[in-house]
Order: C-alpha cells, then sequence, then structure tokens
C-alpha cells in the first residue's frame, strides 16, 4: 500500500495511516513554525480534533493547525515538560 503524504506549499506531513493508535506521534513532517517562521521538523499524532493535530518538534510540544494553505506548528503557552514527557503524557491518556 502507498500512503502519500500531505503537501501544502512548501510543507509537508506522511499521511494519517502511519499512526495505528492515538499517542503513537509516527507520522513526521516538515512545517513552519508560528513564531519564529522557520520551516521545523515535527512528529504527529491522529487529529484529536477537527482543526488540530498533537505534534511535537525536537524542542517543544504543541499542536499542527493549517493556515494560509500550509501547515503551522503552534507551541503550547506551557512548556513544564520535555517534547518526550509529553508523547509518553499523551500515550498514557489514550491506555
Amino acid at each position: 500500500m502507498t500512503i502519500h503524504p500531505l503537501i501544502m506549499g512548501d510543507t509537508w506531513m506522511e499521511g494519517e495511516l502511519w499512526n495505528t493508535d492515538y499517542g503513537q506521534f509516527r507520522r513526521r513532517g516538515l512545517v513552519r513554525h508560528s513564531v519564529t517562521k522557520k520551516l521545523v521538523r515535527v512528529r504527529a499524532d491522529v487529529p484529536d480534533t477537527f482543526f488540530s493535530i498533537p505534534a511535537t518538534t525536537a524542542e517543544e510540544h504543541g499542536f499542527l493547525a493549517c493556515l494560509d494553505g500550509k501547515l503551522e506548528f503552534r507551541p503550547h503557552t506551557t512548556q513544564d515538560f520535555s517534547p518526550a514527557e509529553y508523547r509518553k503524557e499523551v500515550r498514557k491518556a489514550y491506555k
């Protein structure tokens, strides 16, 4: 089976079929950061609402949204723990 990435302008993300369950964060992508406006690599999960996808970068956790036809990473306002700890908490919440 071929899984095509979602390409939006200069940003992209792997298809949702890469995740088999919530909390796996197996999808990879390259998206714009909402604060720095630079392209950042992300690990994304299954969408938790119609308009946002939980995601982490190397230093931050937050979510992906679509803005002006491009994918954008928006960090959470509080960064109390590392991205790895955030992924672990999300995984635990879905078990």
